[in-house]
């Protein structure tokens, strides 16, 4: 929580759920990004594969789960992918367009978590 409220990698703490008989919390995170660091940035990515009339807002804020002394957040190449099924690989707002995307994002929840990506 420290790394959220330091703003680490980019990131806010949007929520904090404590899961009731578990040592489980789940933290949403927003991510703000500037031109050197973009791919993390939830503006230019939902900008890219959010473009249809219905709005997929219901996919941010990304979450992390932290059960103890572990924490896991799911990739992004498969977060995206569940999100938008019918984003295609190439072309005008596309998977190609976001490619070093998940990565930037993993990074950038690593950071949160007071962690690196390695």
């Amino acid at each position: 929580e420290k790394g959220l409220a330091a703003h680490a990698g980019g990131t806010t703490k949007v929520y904090r759920i404590d899961i009731p008989g578990s040592k489980q919390t789940v933290f949403g995170v927003a991510m703000k990004g500037n031109e050197e660091n973009k791919f993390m940035d939830e503006t230019f990515i939902m900008t890219e594969i959010d473009f249809k009339a219905t709005r997929s807002t219901a996919h941010l804020p990304y979450e992390i789960l932290v059960t103890g002394e572990d924490i896991e957040a799911l990739h992004a190449r498969f977060r995206i992918a569940m999100n938008f099924p019918d984003l295609s690989m190439m072309g005008d707002n596309s998977f190609m367009n976001i490619m070093p995307s998940p990565d930037a994002i993993e990074e950038a929840l690593a950071k949160a978590a007071g962690g690196s990506s390695d």
